[in-house]
């Protein structure tokens, strides 16, 4: 069998005419393109840090990652575009909040007052001031 080169010219054109994709040469079925729900976008957000220590908090509660949480409530609060959030809510969670972490700090100092004694002594110093009068 005599090889004059034709047989490799004849492969050669047929690869220069033909290209092939990355699943042909593999075999593979080509990958069908992502949902659009499933496509994830990066985003940054500045937040106060006692906010995000409270997001931290409800986040460890839940057993969740705290963006994990702060990426349901946003869905939440954009799954019906025709009901916003009123500004009024807003305001009356941060309000909450804030009442929640300043009955949390007078509890603890009282707590803490109660192991010095010091609550009793101040009673005690009370009523003295109030039978002198």
């Amino acid at each position: 069998m005599a090889d004059d080169g034709s047989e490799f010219e004849t492969i050669a054109e047929y690869d220069e005419a033909h290209e092939l994709t990355e699943d042909e040469i593999t075999g593979a079925e080509p990958a069908a393109p992502p949902a659009a729900e499933s496509v994830m976008v990066t985003t940054s957000l500045r937040l106060p840090k006692p906010v995000m220590d409270e997001v931290r908090r409800r986040a460890r509660e839940r057993g969740l990652k705290p963006t994990a949480l702060l990426r349901e409530w946003v869905e939440a609060a954009t799954a019906d575009p025709d009901e916003p959030v009123p500004l009024s809510v807003i305001i009356a969670a941060a309000g909450s909040y804030q009442q929640r972490e300043r009955t949390a700090r007078m509890g603890l100092h009282f707590e803490r007052a109660r192991q010095w004694a010091a609550v009793d002594d101040a009673e005690r110093l009370h009523h003295a001031e109030k039978a002198a009068r």
